[in-house]
């Protein structure tokens, strides 16, 4: 890690950290009381499981809505296909170093920096006591990992060749280990900055917050198109994983318990054990 981007990323922990600093909602209060005989970090680390398994379960409990947006996700994925050869000549037709300047974000956000930032940020309000920038952390992690890995499966099962790989836009090479011009749907630098930013942009209830980090997001799927690495459909699916687990992540307290078959399943984290319970 270069020393600049380093000190950008401590910048911006103290930054975004003041912005979001703010009294204790009412799920802060009901999940993370202070006088609880967990610790913090057993109570994160079960809220870290808990928001896995109810990812894992969700499909489960899909209704109508649930199923008519996955669908018209993927429906608006395929559809991308017949305008990702255009896209991509626009892209190149239009580079010059203004654009080189503009569309150079994916160079510090939706990489394995953001991910260095999301715990960074959760640490530093660990140690300021502060439980609002916490638990924003915590929810970024969350988010990066879960929507990351996710992506990261898709990517291997379906095999897209990448834009600088070859002109065909349609060609799929599934399941080939360690060969990272198969691996462009979805895109994982939109997928991340998405989850991270629908985290952060529900962390403060203002307009010109929102629209700055899901500008920034948006911002680093177009820097993917212009950069080759992606074609539309990819990042379009990649925003749409990312958004929809850090959306989950950032309501999850808010949520009933997931359940499997009626079961619903805690983990259980002490001192000195660790386990599952079970309530039927």
């Amino acid at each position: 890690m270069t020393l600049f981007k380093m000190i950008k990323i401590v910048l911006g922990i103290l930054i975004i950290s003041q912005l979001i600093s703010g009294k204790l909602n009412a799920q802060d209060i009901d999940r993370y009381n202070p006088h609880d005989r967990t610790s913090v970090f057993f109570q994160d680390a079960r809220h870290f499981v808990e928001v896995g398994f109810g990812l894992i379960s969700a499909p489960f409990m899909f209704d109508l809505h649930d199923w008519t947006g996955l669908a018209t996700t993927l429906g608006g994925t395929a559809l991308l296909f017949t305008t990702d050869k255009s896209v991509r000549s626009f892209t190149h037709r239009n580079q010059n170093k203004l654009n080189n300047t503009i569309f150079d974000l994916d160079a510090y956000y939706g990489d394995s920096y953001t991910g260095l930032f999301a715990l960074s940020l959760y640490g530093y309000g660990a140690l300021a006591g502060n439980e609002h920038v916490r638990r924003t952390g915590l929810y970024a992690t969350e988010a990066i990992i879960y929507a990351g890995s996710l992506t990261g499966t898709l990517k291997l099962i379906i095999g897209r060749r990448r834009p600088y790989a070859g002109n065909g836009h349609l060609f799929f090479n599934p399941f080939q280990f360690g060969k990272e011009e198969y691996r462009s749907l979805p895109s994982g630098h939109t997928t991340v900055s998405f989850a991270v930013s629908t985290v952060l942009a529900k962390s403060v209830d203002n307009t010109y917050w929102k629209i700055f980090w899901y500008g920034a997001a948006g911002l680093v799927g177009a820097s993917r198109i212009y950069h080759n690495k992606h074609w539309l459909s990819d990042v379009f699916l990649g925003a749409a994983i990312g958004y929809t687990v850090g959306d989950y992540v950032s309501d999850f307290d808010l949520k009933e318990r997931p359940s499997l078959f009626g079961v619903k399943i805690k983990p259980y984290f002490g001192l000195n054990r660790i386990g599952l319970q079970a309530n039927f």
